[in-house]
């Protein structure tokens, strides 16, 4: 049985997130080589893109606490437990699926069976549309035999992973899965990242009329369905991104990769090797890692 979010446990989220919409003045800056070097000294914000070709797995950590932003698919299993393990993470705050499709469902499934600790399973469904999705009632299967609470979230609820707040938002009433799917917005300090999972056209142009224009726009993005189609121009030039995570190999990107290229907008690919953005609120250091999950 999944339980709610409750909104109204979280007002310091609500506050923070209204202070940090008024701040729409800022942006963070991005280099590709360190900004200063007490860098690493700093509280930082880090997403981690990991190379599991054609599929989503994103690690987000922030102030000591780390969640996955889903898990990739079931073939990079053994390559996500070890990355985890060389990193010394055993433990997550969230584990948070967006939909469940195999190629963003099946890693999560496999750090609940391999034994990490979470405080909660996050996902957007209901029970009766869980029983739809074998893959997503199998791993809440899972949740409970580890012990691990599953939790439904909404549209508009907030989470906290440190001192970053994460805004949640979802059109529900599109029949397409991944339409439904779940967009993360991230903001630490005056840096930002909107992460679209697997959103359709149509569901960015709802979000273009029902989201204020701060709620776009975003540092980074991931570009949506990897990458597969361009992004609606709209959605992008309300986003204005400094640079776009794509979830896959370039070979595999056409339309969306010329739509960047003519705006002269930075694509980092995650198929091509590991992606890591870091933040310290104000400035980004963005790096590919080579030769490693």
């Amino acid at each position: 049985m999944a339980r709610s979010l409750a909104r109204r446990a979280l007002p310091a989220a609500v506050c923070l997130l209204l202070c940090l919409l008024c701040l729409t003045a800022a942006r963070a800056e991005i280099h590709d080589e360190l900004p200063c070097e007490d860098w690493y000294r700093r509280p930082l914000l880090r997403l981690t893109a990991f190379n599991t070709a054609q599929s989503d797995c994103l690690l987000l950590e922030c102030g000591g606490q780390r969640m996955m932003v889903d898990g990739g698919s079931a073939p990079f299993r053994e390559d996500l437990k070890g990355a985890m393990e060389e990193r010394g993470i055993t433990h997550f705050k969230y584990l948070l699926n967006t939909h469940f499709h195999e190629d963003h469902i099946s890693g999560l499934y496999w750090l609940m069976r391999y034994g990490f600790s979470v405080d909660a399973y996050l996902h957007p469904y209901s029970d009766a549309a869980v029983d739809v999705s074998e893959r997503q009632a199998e791993t809440i299967r899972q949740a409970e035999k580890s012990g691990i609470p599953t939790v439904q979230v909404f549209h508009g609820d907030q989470l906290l992973l440190g001192e970053a707040v994460l805004t949640l938002y979802r059109y529900d009433d599109v029949e397409n899965t991944n339409g439904r799917s779940l967009v993360t917005r991230v903001e630490f300090g005056d840096a930002s990242l909107l992460l679209t999972a697997d959103i359709i056209g149509q569901t960015q142009r709802w979000m273009l009329e029902n989201l204020p224009s701060e709620a776009l726009k975003a540092d980074i993005v991931k570009a949506p369905h990897h990458g597969i189609t361009p992004m609606v121009v709209e959605f992008l030039e309300a986003v204005a991104p400094q640079a776009v995570l794509i979830t896959n190999d370039d070979s595999r990107v056409d339309k969306g990769r010329v739509q960047l290229e003519s705006r002269e907008i930075p694509a980092y690919y995650s198929g091509e090797g590991t992606v890591v953005f870091e933040t310290d609120g104000e400035d980004w250091y963005i790096y590919q890692l080579e030769g490693r999950f």
